[in-house]
């Protein structure tokens, strides 16, 4: 049968008018595209995931993939992957991996992501690897009547595009590789291996949701932990701040340095990263993993302040951000020990290869997917999230890009002067557009900074002791 017997009655009962394409043999849908001659992102596949409530069919082009973090804050839902024999049990009249995008046949809600909304012709799996269904937009919409439709809840494959639709590999290889990261985070869950949030920490985030609280109350409680009250002091002593006076108090350095603001960001960070205990010495140990967490968050607040003021990020958020962007290679030396003596080695030996694909190759995560698994379990704010998760995303413009294009800016040139491994050396243009920022200023900012650099660097050691 070219068509799923469930799908062409559905089909014919909606008085859909569709083509039905024919295909070689195929594997996987990823090779449906270059084999029917059509662009990748006009054909859709599915994601089937479940939870207490019930199935949920979530449809993207094949061009992306899913980001089930996104989807379950989207649905206010903790969703994980159906498993197959549920449904083999629901879609029984389709090969496994061809299930067809129209949840309505067969009693399933589906959700469409943004991607997938746009003129001209849609395709979708017949149900089989041996036909797809060809509609127009307009029709395959109609379809979808009951579905949830909007949101964005999937993230392009850099892989897959228009031009290289014969790259049905790449994807099956990222479809892997996003099922291998979603089976950690589910095994980490199922363990409750993910730390909870230090209570220093929580003492400052009640803090900063009280109304009445004010300088000294901050001051009071930072001063309870005399090496955070010490590293507070030190910052606000550095010469990148040009102050001339003593700072002998975190009194002094929020009325006369930093500000209460910044404080409060500040102490954040560092009692939230502080428990994390991981080898001190190469790539990724704790000495290079604090020295690249105080450059960057010291050159992304001066960054920020170098943006047109009506789009400038808030200060403290940019610093907070950038000295816990890379709070995943904490708790991945922290789950996986013997895994993160392996990557720490691995980088050191091949400084040319991206840390992102060692990461993948060696525990089948990245360290962004783990900080914002980590940070979003802690409920700390979304622009903070967001950076761990995408600071490496050229291509991410969703909420709260600003923070994340300032991490990668920052990333990128704090490598070119060797501290941290930063995936490359170029400065995006795209990104510089929309942090309204050219290379001229952020290499004036980047040589201010590094000014600074005896009292961050005495502040980094301070931090991996």
């Amino acid at each position: 049968m070219a068509i799923a017997y469930t799908i062409k009655q559905y089909l014919d009962n909606n008085r859909i008018v569709y083509t039905v394409l024919d295909l070689p043999e195929i594997t996987s849908l990823a090779q449906a595209a270059t084999a029917a001659g059509i662009p990748p992102r006009s054909l859709a596949q599915t994601v089937l995931l479940k939870d207490q409530i019930g199935l949920v069919m979530a449809v993207m082009p094949i061009t992306h993939e899913l980001d089930i973090d996104a989807l379950c804050k989207m649905l206010h839902r903790k969703l994980e992957p159906a498993q197959d024999m549920q449904i083999t049990a629901i879609f029984r009249d389709c090969k496994p991996g061809f299930i067809p995008p129209l949840g309505e046949a067969y009693g399933v809600r589906a959700i469409i992501d943004d991607s997938l909304i746009q003129s001209g012709d849609i395709c979708f799996t017949s149900g089989s690897p041996a036909h797809l269904v060809k509609v127009t937009s307009k029709s395959f919409h109609i379809m979808q009547r009951n579905a949830w439709l909007g949101g964005s809840f999937a993230r392009p494959v850099a892989a897959l595009d228009d031009g290289a639709a014969a790259s049905g590999g790449a994807q099956e290889a990222a479809q892997k590789e996003s099922d291998r990261a979603l089976d950690i985070k589910h095994r980490i869950e199922r363990m409750g291996a993910l730390p909870a949030l230090p209570e220093m920490a929580l003492k400052i985030i009640q803090l900063s949701t009280s109304p009445n609280a004010r300088a000294d109350d901050l001051a009071r409680l930072v001063e309870m932990d005399p090496a955070l009250a010490a590293q507070v002091m030190r910052y606000a002593s550095s010469s990148f701040f040009g102050y001339q006076g003593r700072v002998d108090s975190v009194r002094v350095a929020i009325a006369r340095v930093l500000g209460y603001e910044m404080v409060m960001n500040l102490a954040l960070g560092l009692a939230t990263a502080k428990p994390f205990k991981i080898p001190q010495h190469g790539p990724l140990g704790l000495g290079a993993f604090w020295r690249h967490a105080t450059y960057s968050a010291a050159l992304m607040q001066a960054l920020g302040k170098a943006m047109p003021e009506p789009i400038r990020p808030r200060a403290g958020l940019s610093y907070l951000a950038g000295l816990l962007h890379n709070i995943g290679h904490l708790l991945m030396g922290g789950l996986f020990k013997q895994e993160f003596l392996q990557l720490n080695d691995l980088v050191g030996k091949n400084p040319e290869k991206s840390i992102l694909a060692l990461e993948i190759e060696t525990l089948g995560v990245n360290h962004g997917q783990m900080g914002a698994w980590l940070t979003e379990a802690w409920r700390l704010p979304e622009e903070i999230i967001v950076t761990a998760r995408e600071h490496h995303n050229e291509a991410y413009v969703g909420p709260h890009a600003t923070y994340a294009n300032l991490a990668l800016i920052a990333d990128r040139m704090l490598k070119t002067h060797g501290i941290g491994e930063g995936e490359g050396h170029d400065l995006p243009p795209a990104i510089l557009q929309a942090l309204q920022l050219d290379e001229v200023q952020i290499i004036m900012v980047m040589n201010r900074v590094l000014e600074g650099c005896e009292g961050l660097d005495a502040m980094a050691q301070q931090m991996a002791v």
